[in-house]
Order: structure tokens, then C-alpha cells, then sequence
């Protein structure tokens, strides 16, 4: 069954590079969409690692950094990374 594609905003404002990467995506998958929607959609994109870590040590946060797949930007997350652990203690 064919998906209808996401509607852009019409309010003026530019849309995200994630809206447009799902509207414009040949392949549709439903894993691939809970994920996105789990790791991505939801969280707030910073430019780097260290403006990441930043912002959870401002707020008093114990958080992971990790590199998104999907947008290339850096997200927090609660869970510890395989890859290399930097948590956020301060």
C-alpha cells in the first residue's frame, strides 16, 4: 500500500532536512521510520558534539552524545554508546 507524502509547512519557515529527506525518499520502510522517528525526529540536532555536551551540562544533565545516522547532526540520549562513551557528569 503507497504511503501519500508528508505535506511541506506553508508557514514560512524552511523545512528541516529530515521533513525533506522523507518526502523525497524513493524507498519507504516502516522500520526505518520508527527508528528515525525513536533516534531522530524526536530530538533536538546540535551542530557539533561539544555544543551537545554543552547544553546538557548547562542544564545539569547526565547524558550520552551520539552522531546521528540519518541528519549527520549530534543528539543526547540516556543510553551509553558502544562505540565511545562520553557522558555528561558535570
Amino acid at each position: 500500500m503507497a504511503r501519500r507524502k508528508p505535506e511541506r509547512k506553508k508557514t514560512g519557515e524552511p523545512e528541516s532536512l529530515m521533513a525533506f529527506y522523507l518526502r523525497n525518499r524513493t524507498n519507504i520502510e516502516a522500520d526505518q521510520d520508527k527508528d528515525i522517528a525513536r533516534s531522530c525526529e524526536t530530538k533536538q540536532p546540535y551542530k557539533s558534539e561539544g555544543e551537545a555536551r554543552a547544553i546538557a551540562a548547562m542544564n545539569g544533565m547526565k547524558l550520552f552524545t551520539y552522531e546521528c545516522t540519518y541528519c549527520g547532526f549530534w543528539h543526547l540520549t540516556r543510553r551509553p554508546n558502544s562505540a565511545k562513551p562520553t557522558i555528561i557528569d558535570e
